[in-house]
């Protein structure tokens, strides 16, 4: 299947510099809506994403992607990483994803958030790169650590799609509401990224109770407690942080 992606590009060696988060949010939801076909379901699944994701054309430029989830995966010192995006000088329409099944054994969640981070580097970073004549591109997440960067460069950019295409700010903010409300918890207005025109979180809640909507959240979108924690302070989903 052939995943069509597009969003205001000029190439050059700095064409991805300063990409407004909004942007790659946009992306993302372009994707999710080729990825997850059921707007019912919240979580998006790995044989989904990989049956989605065979071929990518971004901006008229067509890849086909190679996807790796059962092997082992290291740098070029031979460590262990936690995932790979990249391209081969000798196959320049060609590229792979590859995710060290090792480091993330009995962690669906962080198989799954790496998947997406690649990704995130497949959609921006490597037309990028081929649009300037680079034939052998390479990004490496050495950790889990390397998922919790903020919005800036090109780690910075794969993190931001794979929160906003795991944990839509809409469907995010949505569900966060409907588990509030039926926990009797306090709501207030405040800015926010979320649904139009609702309230967020109030401040002051009981904190276990927060700390389970969270925990029910991650469960729903198939990521981790943490992941659904940094998104939702993002999204500005609980007045004045948790």
């Amino acid at each position: 299947m052939t995943l069509y992606v597009h969003y205001p590009y000029q190439p050059g060696p700095h064409a991805l510099r300063g990409m407004a988060v909004a942007t790659i949010r946009a992306v993302a939801a372009q994707v999710r809506h080729q990825v997850q076909r059921d707007p019912d379901m919240l979580a998006v699944t790995i044989p989904a994403l990989v049956r989605a994701c065979q071929q990518i054309d971004v901006n008229g430029r067509c890849l086909d992607i190679a996807w790796d989830l059962a092997h082992p995966v290291s740098d070029e010192k031979g460590r262990p990483v936690l995932g790979i995006c990249g391209t081969e000088p000798d196959e320049p329409d060609c590229a792979y994803i590859s995710v060290n099944p090792e480091l993330t054994v009995n962690r669906p969640d962080l198989e799954l958030s790496t998947a997406a981070h690649e990704l995130g580097h497949m959609l921006f970073d490597v037309p990028a790169a081929l649009a300037t004549g680079t034939r052998h591109y390479r990004a490496i997440a050495a950790g889990a650590d390397v998922l919790d960067r903020s919005p800036r460069g090109a780690e910075g950019r794969a993190n931001e799609f794979m929160g906003a295409f795991l944990t839509p700010p809409i469907a995010l903010h949505t569900r966060l509401l409907a588990m509030a409300r039926s926990e009797g918890l306090r709501l207030a207005r405040a800015p926010h990224q979320g649904r139009p025109c609702a309230p967020v979180l109030a401040a002051g809640n009981p904190p276990d109770a927060v700390a389970g909507i969270l925990a029910a959240l991650a469960a729903e979108f198939g990521v981790s407690e943490r992941f659904v924690t940094v998104r939702v302070s993002l999204y500005g989903l609980i007045k004045g942080g948790r």
